[in-house]
C-alpha cells in the first residue's frame, strides 16, 4: 500500500511539474516563441545540472564493490533494445512504412529518451535509490542509439552526408555520459572532491527534475494542433513505445531472480518516449526530422497517461 501511495504521489509530482511548464507558456506568462527559453532549459539540464547531480550522487551512494556487482545488469536493456531491432524489421514491412523514414522508424521504435524524461520521471517515482539502475539503463540506450540507432537513420538520408565514427563517439561521450564516467574514477580512486565544491554541484544537480519536467510542459504547449494527429505510422510507434517495449523488456527479466526497483526501473525506462536526439540526427543525415519530431511530441505527451497505468501495473 505504502509502495501505491508513494508512486501516485511521484505521478502527481510528473503531472504538477509538467503543467506549471505548460500554462507558463500557454498563459502567456514566458513568451518562447523563438525557441530561447526551451534551448536554455535544455542546455542547462543536459549540460550542467545531470552532469553535476551524477558527479555528486555516484561517489556518495557507491563503492567499487556495488558498481562491480551491477555491470552485468546492462545485459538486460541491451537485448531488450536488440530484440526490438530485430521485430522493427518484421513491423516496417507489416504497415508499409514510408521507405523515406523506414531505418529513422526503426531507430525511433527500438531507442528511448532515458534522461531528459526517463531520469526525472523515475527519480520523482522512486527516488535517490534508483540512480544506480537509471544509469545503466542510460549507458545501454546511449551506446545502442549512438551506433545502431543513427546508423539506421543516416540510410534514410540523400547520402550526401555518411555515417561518421567520429561524430557517432562524440554523441556517445555527451556531457551526462562524460560526468558519470568522471564519477566512476572518484569512486574507483577514491577521490574525494571539497565541501564547497560538492555543495555547489548538489545545488545545481537539484535543480535537475524539476526544470526537466517543466521543459516538457513548454513542449507540449507550443505543439501544433495538426502535430498531435496521430496516423498508422505514429500509432504502431506509441503501441511500440508503450506496450512492445515494457513487454519485451519484462520477458527478457522473467527468468532472472533481481531486485524489485530494478525490474521496475528497466520496465519505466522502457516505456519512455522517443529519443529526442533522434531528430536533431534526422535533420544532419537529411532524412524526415518532422516525422521525428511529431512521433517525440506524440509519445512524451502520450507518456503522461501512461506512466500511471504502468506504475499501478507494476506497484
Amino acid at each position: 500500500m505504502d509502495a501505491l501511495v508513494s508512486s501516485i504521489t511521484g505521478v502527481l509530482m510528473i503531472l504538477g511539474l509538467v503543467a506549471l511548464g505548460f500554462f507558463l507558456v500557454k498563459g502567456g506568462i514566458f513568451n518562447d516563441d523563438d525557441g530561447r527559453i526551451s534551448n536554455f532549459l535544455s542546455g542547462f539540464i543536459t549540460k550542467v545540472a545531470m552532469p553535476a547531480y551524477l558527479i555528486v550522487h555516484i561517489p556518495q551512494d557507491f563503492t567499487p564493490k556495488t558498481l562491480i556487482a551491477m555491470g552485468g545488469n546492462l545485459f538486460f536493456p541491451i537485448a531488450s533494445m536488440l530484440l526490438l531491432l530485430v521485430l522493427s524489421f518484421f513491423i516496417v514491412k507489416l504497415i508499409h512504412v514510408d521507405p523515406k523514414h523506414r531505418g529513422l522508424f526503426q531507430s525511433l521504435l527500438f531507442n528511448s529518451n532515458t534522461i531528459t524524461v526517463g531520469l526525472p520521471v523515475n527519480m520523482a517515482l522512486f527516488g535517490t535509490k534508483s540512480l544506480p539502475y537509471i544509469l545503466i539503463y542510460y549507458m545501454a540506450n546511449t551506446t545502442i542509439f549512438w551506433t545502431i540507432g543513427v546508423y539506421m537513420i543516416s540510410i534514410d538520408g540523400n547520402h550526401s552526408k555518411h555515417f561518421n565514427w567520429r561524430e557517432t563517439l562524440s554523441g556517445i561521450f555527451n556531457p551526462p555520459m562524460v560526468a558519470l564516467v568522471i564519477s566512476l574514477a572518484f569512486v574507483f580512486l577514491n577521490i574525494k572532491l571539497p565541501a564547497f565544491l560538492v555543495t555547489d554541484l548538489t545545488e545545481l544537480g537539484n535543480t535537475n527534475v524539476p526544470l526537466a519536467l517543466i521543459f516538457i510542459g513548454f513542449a507540449i504547449a507550443k505543439t501544433p494542433r495538426k502535430d498531435l494527429l496521430p496516423n498508422l505510422e505514429t500509432i504502431t510507434l506509441s503501441l511500440s513505445r508503450f506496450v512492445l517495449a515494457p513487454i519485451t523488456m519484462s520477458l527478457i527479466m522473467l527468468p532472472f531472480d533481481l531486485p524489485v526497483l530494478l525490474k521496475q526501473v528497466f520496465i519505466v525506462q522502457a516505456a519512455m518516449p522517443a529519443m529526442t536526439n533522434a531528430a536533431i540526427m534526422a535533420l544532419h543525415y537529411n532524412a524526415d526530422y518532422k516525422f521525428a519530431s511529431i512521433t517525440i511530441t506524440q509519445t512524451t505527451l502520450l507518456m503522461l497517461i501512461v506512466i500511471p497505468i504502468i506504475m499501478f501495473i507494476i506497484t
